[in-house]
Parts: structure tokens; C-alpha cells; sequence
């Protein structure tokens, strides 16, 4: 086996399993969400304060920030192969592979942040609470 065989089988494996990655962890943070609202709704905690910020919006951004640094490394992974020369024998498959995992890896950071925005603004349990 010649050594471009050996290098593009474990990137190509890399960047259909970021692929699934990407999305593994936008769902992740998406039950995170509702687990912790959940949770707080559940046991009174909504009023709650950590370090002297609102629980809720601090449970939900550290989870947030768990979930974006993987999301990054995916991207970053993804991302630096993008602009190499089509593989040994023209085929293309690896660079389209690189490219829609860059693309998922992005668009799931795209969604966690989204996700976790509301947060912020909105109350734990909705109006009244």
C-alpha cells in the first residue's frame, strides 16, 4: 500500500464521522436545554443564583461552552483540509466528504448558539413564575 492510501483513508473516516459528530452535538445541547430548564422548573430553581449569575442562563452557558469547543475542533479539522489538491487518482469523494462535514460542524454552531440565545432574554418558566 503506498502512503497517499494510508493518509486518505483515516481523513476521509475523520470527516464522515465529524460529519455525524456535528449533529450528535447540536442534539446533545439541544436535551442539555431542556433538561436544565426542566430541572429548574421542576425544583424551584429558577430563581436561583451561581456565582452570582441566574442559574438557568449559567448552567445553560456552560453547557453551551462544552459544546462549542468540540464544534470548533471539528471545524478546525475539517476546515484545513479544504484546500488540498484533489486526491491521488482525481477522486473527489474526500474533498466533498472534508467539505460537508465543515459545513455540518459549522451549521451546528450556528444552531447552539441560537439555541442557547433565548436563554438570556427569557424567563426559566415562562411568564409569571
Amino acid at each position: 500500500m503506498n502512503q497517499g492510501t494510508l493518509r486518505r483513508g483515516p481523513q476521509s473516516a475523520f470527516a464522515v464521522l465529524a460529519s455525524a459528530g456535528g449533529l450528535a452535538l447540536w442534539a446533545l445541547h439541544f436535551t442539555f436545554i431542556y433538561v436544565i430548564n426542566a430541572f429548574a422548573c421542576e425544583r424551584g430553581y429558577e430563581g436561583a443564583s451561581l456565582f452570582g449569575l441566574p442559574w438557568v442562563p449559567a448552567m445553560i452557558g456552560l453547557a453551551t461552552l462544552v459544546i462549542v469547543v468540540p464544534l470548533l475542533l471539528i471545524l478546525r479539522g475539517t476546515t484545513r483540509t479544504l484546500g488540498l489538491p484533489v486526491t491521488e487518482g482525481g477522486e473527489a469523494e474526500p474533498r466533498f466528504t472534508n467539505w460537508f462535514a465543515a459545513a455540518v460542524a459549522g451549521y451546528s454552531l450556528l444552531a447552539v448558539l441560537l439555541q442557547a440565545a433565548p436563554s438570556l432574554v427569557l424567563p426559566a418558566c415562562g411568564v409569571g413564575y
